[in-house]
């Protein structure tokens, strides 16, 4: 949009000045601002490959448009002919047109109705009456510049208009910049009348590009960012997803196990006891190896099935299924751990009771397994908005700083399946440790927001 030009009055500022008279400088700020339009036309264009969203496209058009009238008026300056002012006229109104849809386009996706070819007709209609009809400046001036004014105007409005959180600080600059243009292109005839618009009104055009160029880029940050926020929450979607068909698998396996697998256990062992009672003693001997041999195939499924699914928490919930983990491990593991809750806890959703046992059994483990003979301490925590669980133990920490790091890489403690359940559920969950003074693993999950898939 497109002070130097927006009246469509060239013809009578310039078309009655001798060429050899024109400055030889506005040809050259006319090029640099054509090199600069040109380049922001191509950006939006590139832009709009990689989103396919269609207000960049039309800002593409708006600004290729905006090249080809710096062409025209160009052209003029440099032959003379009128048909190139007349053409320059044309495509300004058209470009001011072009942004003014492209903005509409980002706002709120319009149709085309009819009225909108008057709107395309006038700088036709208006460029030969002013051209070739018309010597008065003042009277082929002000149609133009108020029109075009009045265009720059409104596309600055509906940016301001269309300000939501995503694209707020965008649609600011964009909007007050139009506004600012808009105000500009008021001053074209004085400025062009009294001869005072080189260099300044070229410049300022040029700086009313940069300032839509910037809009345009924060735009395209925007559009980012929010593609980012959206891939983020199908990837956290997707794995709340598999934790629960694994969670969901591993409950299934528990049921056959125990109502299957078990109960056979069980009836053969009871059928060894009856046999046993009517064969010799030699052979009751036997038997009761066998039968001490099922009894310990019983527990270790009973075992499996308590790690795949622990029915406590299905049963009772989270609390007392930690309370009955911790007990576990000091009495099969001889663990020195202390445990320490509230009386209860704010409702949560099962995947997310799930991921808080599953981090708890995976971090005693890691206490059992690399920090033998070291006292462990299971914190539980909650108010309205989170629920937080810190396991520590006072054993010899890791080695070297990096240590922590390289386990996580390498899949070493649990911690990658951990973060992965922690994460899915839109918690967080750090590991710290420092060399003799033992590790310490920290979970925050919010509970009051709803995560249901």
């Amino acid at each position: 949009m497109i002070a130097q030009a927006a009246a469509f009055t060239q013809a009578a500022a310039l078309a009655q000045a001798p060429i050899a008279e024109q400055p030889v400088s506005e040809l050259a700020t006319a090029a640099l601002q054509a090199t600069i339009t040109a380049g922001l036309a191509l950006v939006c264009l590139w832009v709009w490959r990689r989103t396919r969203e269609p207000h960049f496209a039309w800002w593409a058009v708006a600004f290729g448009i905006y090249d080809l009238r710096i062409g025209a008026i160009s052209a003029f300056l440099a032959t003379g002919n009128r048909a190139w002012l007349f053409w320059h006229q044309v495509v300004t109104g058209w470009t001011a047109l072009a942004l003014f849809w492209a903005a509409m386009v980002f706002a709120h996706r319009p149709q085309w109705r009819r009225w909108y070819w008057a709107l395309l007709a006038f700088p036709l209609v208006w460029s030969d009456i002013a051209v070739n009809r018309l010597e008065n400046f003042a009277l082929a001036a002000a149609p133009a510049v108020i029109f075009i004014s009045a265009t720059t105007l409104w596309t600055g409005v509906v940016l301001l208009r269309h300000r939501k959180p995503a694209t707020r600080t965008a649609s600011t600059i964009l909007g007050w910049t139009f506004l600012a243009w808009g105000v500009h292109h008021l001053d074209y005839p004085i400025l062009r009348a009294q001869g005072a618009w080189l260099p300044w009104g070229y410049y300022l055009d040029i700086f009313f590009v940069l300032g839509v160029g910037a809009g345009i880029l924060l735009l395209v940050n925007a559009d980012l960012a929010s593609r980012l926020q959206a891939r983020t929450a199908e990837l956290e979607r997707l794995s709340r997803l598999m934790v629960r068909q694994h969670e969901d698998e591993r409950h299934r396996l528990s049921i056959a196990l125990h109502d299957e697998t078990a109960q056979v256990f069980a009836a053969v062992k009871m059928q060894l006891g009856v046999v046993r009672e009517q064969v010799n003693p030699a052979a009751a001997a036997v038997l009761d190896r066998a039968i001490t041999l099922f009894d310990d195939g019983i527990q270790g499924v009973r075992r499996v099935t308590r790690d795949l699914r622990p029915a406590l928490l299905d049963d009772l919930g989270l609390l007392p299924a930690l309370r009955s983990l911790v007990g576990e491990f000091v009495e099969q593991q001889r663990l020195r751990v202390t445990f320490d809750a509230p009386q209860d806890l704010p409702v949560m959703p099962s995947d997310a009771e799930v991921a808080v046992y599953r981090a708890v059994q995976e971090a005693l483990t890691n206490v059992s397994r690399h920090a033998s003979g070291a006292a462990a301490r299971v914190r539980v925590a909650a108010d309205a908005n989170a629920l937080r669980v810190e396991v520590s133990d006072d054993g010899p920490g890791l080695a070297a700083p990096d240590t922590l790091a390289r386990a996580d890489a390498e899949g070493h403690l649990g911690i990658t399946g951990m973060r992965e359940r922690i994460g899915a559920l839109g918690g967080d969950l750090r590991v710290e440790s420092t060399p003799g003074r033992g590790l310490r693993l920290s979970i925050t999950i919010p509970v009051a927001e709803d995560r249901a898939m």
